[in-house]
């Protein structure tokens, strides 16, 4: 695994590590070298101690107010002309922009 490290001179201290991504670790050390293994030594922990996992969010598309318009036009023989007609204005459109 990788990962990106913002390494800050923090006087008298040495360096703070901080891995992007995870703000939340901050990690330091009196050298460069020293801040780097602390970081590695960190990340190890942290992914000992967890497991990445991807979860399915349902959403209740009954409170979503536009859920009642979905479809309206599955049926009507007019939408592929109204669909052509946005097409061929908004290429009228982009002909007088790139003459402009």
């Amino acid at each position: 695994m990788r990962v990106s490290v913002l390494l800050q001179t923090a006087l008298p201290e040495g360096y703070i590590a901080t891995v992007l991504g995870w703000p939340d670790l901050m990690i330091k050390g009196k050298t460069e070298e020293e801040a780097f293994n602390n970081v590695r030594l960190a990340v190890t922990s942290r992914l000992q101690q967890s497991k990445f996992v991807t979860l399915d969010i349902q959403n209740d598309e009954s409170n979503d107010p536009w859920m009642k318009f979905a479809g309206i036009w599955e049926n009507d023989p007019t939408f592929d002309d109204f669909l052509a007609e946005i097409k061929a204005y908004r290429e009228v459109l982009d002909k007088e922009l790139n003459e402009a």
